[in-house]
């Protein structure tokens, strides 16, 4: 019976991954909304939240939306976290946004711990239901003007489609 438990427990946190597809495309962006709303993104490791708003922000920012559970994100994170290297110091904020609610469990995974240039916060869970996430990881560019690209799943070579979006918008 218990291994019943945890194997059932073990199917429903990798469905809530996305899908591992190398020739998966982009998904559309949702539609921009009317109101505007403002998420308040705590860091993970202290120090000064990020503040995004939707429908346009000050600068060009690519968000991540992860799930500290999540496999395929924790497999990404070494990607984004190289693609934000390449734009540190420039017009342009790379983040990872964990929809975990506390940060603590989030501090103590390894790729957490390795990042060098992104930016990880957590309890970004509303932004990431705003936007329609239903898999992780889910990744965004959001431009000055609202405009969003998305890309959803774990796929490495969505680090070029990502910096071509950036280097579009600098």
């Amino acid at each position: 019976m218990k291994k019943l438990l945890i194997l059932t427990f073990a199917v429903f946190a990798f469905a809530a991954c996305a899908k591992e597809s190398p020739k998966q495309q982009p998904a559309p962006a949702p539609a921009a909304q009317e109101t505007a709303a403002v998420y308040t993104l705590p860091a993970v490791n202290g120090g000064e939240a990020f503040v995004l708003k939707k429908g346009g922000a000050e600068r060009p920012v690519l968000v991540a939306s992860m799930a500290g559970f999540c496999g395929f994100c924790k497999r990404m994170i070494p990607y984004i976290d190289e693609l934000a290297g390449k734009y540190k110091g420039q017009e342009v904020d790379v983040i990872i946004a964990f929809v975990d609610q506390k940060s603590d469990d989030l501090k103590t995974l390894e790729p957490v711990k390795n990042v060098k240039n992104v930016k990880v916060y957590y309890n970004g869970s509303q932004f990431a239901q705003d936007n329609g996430v239903t898999g992780f990881p889910t990744m965004f560019f959001i431009d000055e003007n609202g405009e969003m690209k998305k890309w959803v799943g774990f796929d490495p070579e969505y680090v070029k489609a990502m910096s071509a979006a950036i280097d579009e918008t600098l």
